[in-house]
């Protein structure tokens, strides 16, 4: 048996090493700021979550390392303001691999389970994986056991099997202080019901690394408190992309104390760390508190200023495993273990149903290999297909493993990391000047200035300008080559939708995910300078590096999920007009210029808090389309088309999260009243091109049904 203040104090050492190792990397988290950009919703090192830790109010952990014992917990925090734990899966791929995570338990004399301390989740049929602050040596798993299947199901609490560990007769131990790991062997039948442990599967460590970028979730199942299985699958960022030398993954994903030992996921459910230890903020060598002062022992945790939460990296246990040193008695069930390190995809092979029910069997997938042979698809139940790409592994340790699976990369969207070269718009792209537009006086006060002029902010292909009460852009402009030469990739081949900071404006002035589009249930980020109108280049690199540049939070503007995913889309109403116009107005060639923005309409814009802080939602959008026609013997002549797209009345009928996308409205209007509304001015040569420029004032405001309503 361990006592409990053995096991406390490990788990100050834990933190205290995960806290240096935070200040260590600081540079680094900047760095990544600045070169990849890859911050995604509420990166650590924003001024807004930089905010939100030193504002949050920490509560109180407790947790049983032994009955009638409580102890504070120094390795699992929540981050942030809220604990964003859920009692059910979010899925099906969740709810099957959250099988094979079990509490450990301290066991009574019967055999039967007490107390809750830790997680740990079974990785090959008899062997289990936790924490080696949990378990340092074999004898402290004495009377200590692993409970599958306690969790809540539809209200009620199901009380599952326990199996007690066997790290001796055939078994296994073996732990790393390095890397906070250890492995044991656990008895084949449960303790009351004499239930197979094969019934529960496992989870298996796949060595390659690549399984995760910046940005994306990191979901972790776990036993929280010693209570019943939670899913952490909110505000669960990945903070900062391993080195090859670094051991630990840190992440923003809520735990609490007893989660020591729980699998952590990437978002196909692949499991990329094994989850230890809180991160304090460390100042000279001290923990500091959330009021910025020195922590000293006496003190409650819950003074502590937790930063993040920390996890060993899978690819890393494996390689430890590989050269692992056990007696003779456990080398078959350690190789047996090794031997499974490598890329499969085999889903896991049971699923336990409430108590009393019998085991419910997951069915074997269906593996097809693309067509192009560059990847492979899986379909589990028939009913969800999940795409997996293959990873660049650690440095080869000698040992003999089954030949890998020939899968595709997975993709992340590539940056420029040089904001001084990039063109941005074009005025004369269109051989006829089109110059920016401008912003009327009365609304000059709430533009983001650099000196005395509009800052304006160039990507490839397009510019913007910020508005830097709404901290959305007040207005952008974008050149659009629809040759196919220049068009080289479709939209899957680029990588996975990566939203970043733009490092050149403060954080506090874009609004990012963690604000708004994580919390709101029917808003998405919504792009204004849409990829499909961005991404085309003279080379490949021009093209890549202007996809990835439409995915800056500066052009992002929240939007209705079937707006975003539809009727903003490349072939909805309100996406459709480019090829409308390209394809009916005669002579126009291969080029466009857009210029677009939300309707900032400070007083009647929405007001509400999705759960964040109150933001100031838009309910209106516009956009002008510029193309020169070229008629025979004729000059070059400028077009304009203006259009709003309105849903003020279907948020005054449902309410903001309930509306129907239906219920939106799209107009063609003068670039005039475009102008009067959103304050945005266009240039006198701009307003003459107006298709709508002499039309009466009763024709004014055409109501666009269908394509063939548009006035060329």
């Amino acid at each position: 048996m361990i006592r409990a203040s053995d096991v406390r104090e490990r788990k100050l050492e834990r933190a205290y090493a995960a806290g240096e190792r935070w200040q260590r990397l600081a540079t680094r988290r900047e760095e990544a700021v600045r070169r990849i950009k890859a911050l995604g919703p509420g990166a650590a090192d924003t001024p807004d979550r930089v905010q939100q830790y030193n504002e949050r109010e920490a509560a109180k952990a407790l947790a049983y390392l032994r009955a009638g014992v409580t102890e504070s917990f120094f390795t699992e925090r929540r981050i942030g303001p809220t604990l964003d734990l859920d009692d059910s899966p979010p899925n099906e791929p969740a709810r099957l691999a959250g099988v094979p995570v079990g509490r450990i338990v301290e066991l009574d004399a019967s055999g039967k389970a007490r107390s809750g301390f830790a997680t740990g989740f079974l990785i090959a049929p008899n062997i289990l994986l936790t924490n080696h602050h949990v378990f340092t040596t074999a004898s402290e798993c004495d009377n200590c056991g692993v409970q599958f299947g306690y969790e809540k199901i539809a209200g009620a609490l199901v009380d599952g099997p326990t199996f007690a560990f066997a790290p001796n007769q055939g078994g296994i131990f073996y732990t790393d202080d390095q890397l906070d790991f250890t492995i044991v062997g656990v008895a084949t039948r449960s303790i009351k019901s004499d239930l197979a442990l094969s019934t529960f599967g496992s989870l298996r460590l796949i060595p390659t690394v690549g399984k995760i970028l910046v940005g994306q979730p990191i979901s972790i199942i776990q036993y929280p408190e010693g209570g019943p299985k939670k899913y952490g699958v909110r505000d669960n960022e990945l903070l900062l992309g391993p080195t090859e030398l670094d051991l630990f993954l840190q992440y923003s994903t809520d735990t609490l104390p007893g989660s020591s030992g729980s699998p952590a996921f990437n978002k196909d459910w692949e499991v990329v760390a094994l989850h230890h230890s809180g991160v304090p903020e460390i100042r000279n060598g001290q923990i500091m508190t959330i009021t910025g002062t020195p922590w000293s022992r006496g003190m409650p945790d819950t003074d502590i200023h937790w930063v993040a939460n920390e996890g060993a990296r899978v690819s890393r246990i494996c390689a430890a495993l590989r050269i692992a040193h056990v007696d003779a008695a456990a080398q078959p069930a350690l190789q047996s273990l090794v031997s499974t390190f490598h890329e499969d995809f085999t889903p896991l092979p049971a699923a336990v149903g409430a108590q009393g029910n019998p085991p419910v069997t997951a069915p074997l997938p269906t593996i097809t290999p693309a067509v192009d042979g560059k990847g492979i698809s899986i379909t589990v139940n028939g009913s969800a297909t999940f795409q997996f790409g293959a990873t660049r592994a650690e440095p080869p340790i000698a040992t003999t493993t089954p030949p890998r699976l020939a899968v595709a990369v997975e993709k992340a969207l590539v940056f420029d990391p040089d904001y001084d070269t990039r063109e941005g718009y074009d005025r004369d792209f269109l051989g006829v000047r089109v110059s920016v537009p401008k912003v009327a006086p009365a609304r000059a006060k709430e533009i983001l200035l650099a000196g005395s002029k509009p800052m304006l902010l160039k990507y490839h292909h397009y510019s913007l300008v910020m508005n830097r009460v709404r901290k959305l852009q007040m207005w952008s402009a974008v050149n659009v080559d629809y040759t196919a030469t220049k068009r080289r990739k479709n939209r899957g081949e680029f990588g996975d939708e990566t939203w970043v900071a733009d490092p050149r404006i403060p954080g506090l002035l874009q609004i990012q995910g963690p604000e708004l589009y994580d919390r709101a249930k029917k808003f998405d980020r919504g792009h204004i300078v849409r990829r499909e109108d961005t991404a085309w280049g003279d080379t490949e690199e021009e093209e890549i590096f202007a996809n990835s540049d439409s995915f800056h939070w500066t052009n992002c503007t929240p939007q209705h999920e079937d707006f975003n995913r539809a009727a903003f889309g490349f072939t909805g109403l309100w996406g459709g007009l480019e090829n409308h116009i390209q394809s009916q107005v005669k002579n126009v060639g291969k080029q466009m210029s857009i210029f677009a923005g939300p309707m900032l309409d400070n007083t009647n814009d929405i007001h509400h808090d999705f759960g964040a802080g109150e933001v100031l939602v838009p309910t209106r959008f516009w956009k002008v389309l510029f193309v020169v026609e070229k008629a025979t013997g004729q000059p070059a002549q400028l077009r304009a088309y203006g259009f709003v797209l309105d849903q003020q009345d279907a948020i005054a009928e449902f309410g903001i999260e309930k509306f129907s996308a239906g219920k939106f409205k799209t107009f063609q209007v003068r670039l005039q009243d475009i102008a009067t509304e959103s304050g945005v001015v266009f240039a006198a040569a701009q307003r003459k091109a107006d298709a709508l420029a002499t039309s009466p004032v009763e024709a004014r405001r055409v109501a666009i049904e269908t394509l063939d309503d548009v006035v060329l």
